[in-house]
């Protein structure tokens, strides 16, 4: 198994037909303003606590769909819905059950890759998993 369906496997609980819901949450999250946005409006939303223990090297605290949908503007998540082919539950759904994963794969060592940050990243899935893993 190569990498790239490591990481997958590990985010999309070995369900590789979700590469394809992966990679949308990924794109909306660049388009959102990156993970450094995220980050603040899931402070904002009164769910710091649980994303410092996704940023820590602990385990992470489960967050739910309501949780997602106090920290996220219906707008923007709609948004989300549109890409996924969902409703604005589904697209909470699906973010508080991959965001924990996410966010703990691009900060191995507590700390978010530079190159997974900033509003003008585009950096792809495949150049995600190389960053992660190349030594």
């Amino acid at each position: 198994m190569g990498l790239l369906d490591e990481l997958v496997g590990s985010l999309t609980g070995g369900q590789q037909n979700n590469l394809g819901q992966l990679q949308a949450v990924w794109n909306w999250v660049q388009e959102q303003g990156g993970i450094e946005v995220l980050i603040q409006k899931f402070q904002q939303g009164g769910l710091g606590e649980v994303l410092s223990s996704w940023l820590s090297n602990g385990s992470n605290q489960p967050v739910s769909s309501g949780d997602i949908q106090s920290a996220f503007s219906n707008e923007d998540l709609q948004s989300l819905a549109d890409k996924l082919g969902t409703d604005v539950n589904g697209a909470s759904g699906t973010l508080s059950q991959l965001l924990p994963h996410l966010v703990d794969k691009i900060s191995p060592q507590g700390e978010v890759h530079p190159e997974a940050t900033g509003s003008n990243s585009q950096l792809d899935l495949g150049s995600l998993v190389e960053s992660i893993f190349k030594g």
